[in-house]
């Protein structure tokens, strides 16, 4: 008889829940920042490459834009989260001329919380060059 009633006894039941629920809970939420972190750095990176796009379609010539272009986009990747390295390339198919067309590309690495694996977003954007010198 002595030995079920330490079954049907409820004391200590709410640390052996918690000792099983905790880690579970701890677990989505690591994996929700991971989820989030990514959201955000590709957010940020799709605005550094419009603001060095934008930039870049201003400038008079193809150096004085790959210049501005990498400060702006820059600026904003000071933004992201946990960066580890960045990269800003601007592509221009043929010459710096009115009405060309320029690709501002920006690519990322940062860690991930969880796993503390490596993570790279890439993203591009086009413009068109609007002030260049004839």
């Amino acid at each position: 008889m002595r030995r079920w009633r330490v079954w049907r006894e409820e004391t200590g039941s709410q640390l052996v829940e918690f000792v099983l629920v905790f880690p579970l809970i701890w677990l989505l939420l690591i994996f929700a920042m991971d989820q989030f972190t990514i959201m955000y750095n590709k957010q940020v990176a799709l605005a550094a490459a419009f603001e060095a796009g934008r930039t870049a379609s201003l400038q008079p010539n193809a150096g004085l834009a790959r210049y501005y272009a990498t400060l702006r986009a820059d600026d904003e990747l000071e933004q992201a989260i946990g960066l580890s390295s960045s990269d800003v390339e601007m592509i221009v198919n043929r010459r710096w001329r009115k009405g060309e067309h320029l690709e501002a590309r920006v690519s990322m690495t940062f860690s991930l919380m969880a796993s503390n694996r490596p993570y790279q977003i890439i993203e591009s954007y086009f413009m068109m060059v609007e002030n260049a010198e004839e």
